[in-house]
């Protein structure tokens, strides 16, 4: 049942109606819009998502480089993706070191020009590598030789080719050395306050910290970028590798070397018999003269054979191969 007020309680709340003195009802505040800032100068082209396959795509790239130049320059070389950015082709181009060691990639499959610029720390580390030396850097700001650029050319070309199949994910760039140049403001690929991807690499080797700086103008993504998507990263780790990618990876296998060694035959003796041996003594072995004998590749019983010579080098004849143990 409702409460019914008396004759006092409403002349009360009619006096406080008077004087103002009424509890006001409270009224919602409207949100604060949010405002975020837009840069005219520097407009967010590619979205987020975008900018994070590009990530994942360049941080494939630096787990290729770091595995061919730690084997190329024969010490431990760490790689590691610092940034992907968008900026100003002006931005990039005031950023690297005048002189430099920079390379004009031509990428076919997207029509489309690319710069590639090593810093000279890393590019002088790298040479010293190369011919024998144990990895000093030189300390000078100058222009390469002609045989540095030779030698260092190498490197460069074999870098685009990981690149290439770090792409392979989303797209073939088939992405190649147009030419070399070594200062800055000689190069333009795209208009001065055009909007690039920039991409900074840091390579470590022992003492020596260098960089790789790549440059993409954004024109030659408009093609792919409805491909560069999560599901697509995902999809695409399936694809088989590429008949170059196959003859890479047997090419690699087949220069392992691997032991082999074949056993004669065995014997077991007490160890006053080990003491007592002398020089003649004839150990008397479990195996038949006329019988195979095991033949070991890589620790492990692949063949059975018979040894013998073979213009007057020891030899063996392999007669039967063993199946393989899947445990081994």
């Amino acid at each position: 049942m409702a409460e019914i007020l008396n004759q006092n309680e409403i002349d009360a709340l009619l006096s406080e109606i008077d004087f103002g003195e009424a509890i006001d009802e409270q009224v919602p505040e409207k949100k604060k819009r949010q405002i975020s800032i837009y840069d005219f100068r520097h407009p967010n082209l590619i979205s987020k998502d975008h900018l994070r396959m590009l990530q994942m795509v360049h941080e494939r790239f630096c787990q290729l480089l770091e595995n061919y130049l730690t084997s190329k320059l024969r010490t431990l070389v760490n790689v590691k993706l610092i940034a992907v950015d968008q900026v100003t082709y002006s931005e990039f181009s005031l950023s690297m070191s005048d002189p430099s060691c920079i390379y004009i990639l031509r990428i076919e499959e997207l029509q489309g020009d690319a710069i590639m610029e090593l810093t000279l720390p890393f590019v002088f580390y790298s040479i010293d590598r190369l011919l024998g030396g144990e990895g000093r850097g030189i300390d000078v700001n100058r222009e390469l030789t002609l045989i540095e650029q030779r030698v260092i050319g190498a490197i460069a070309a074999e870098m685009v080719r990981e690149m290439n199949n770090a792409w392979i994910q989303v797209t073939q760039l088939n992405a190649f050395l147009s030419s070399y140049q070594s200062r800055p403001n000689f190069i333009q690929i795209a208009p001065i306050e055009e909007i690039v991807i920039s991409v900074s690499i840091e390579v470590k080797a022992q003492q020596t910290t260098g960089f790789i700086n790549l440059c993409f103008p954004i024109q030659i993504f408009e093609t792919i970028l409805p491909q560069m998507t999560a599901h697509q990263m995902i999809r695409s780790r399936k694809i088989e590798r590429t008949s170059d990618e196959k003859s890479q990876l047997y090419q690699k296998i087949y220069a392992v070397n691997m032991p082999i060694h074949a056993e004669l035959g065995r014997r077991s003796i007490t160890l006053k018999e080990f003491i007592e041996l002398e020089e003649g003594d004839v150990i008397r072995l479990d195996s038949l003269i006329d019988g195979d004998v095991p033949i070991y590749v890589n620790g492990a019983m692949r063949y059975t054979g018979r040894p013998g010579t073979v213009q007057n080098h020891i030899a063996l004849e392999i007669e039967d191969e063993l199946p393989i143990d899947s445990s081994e």
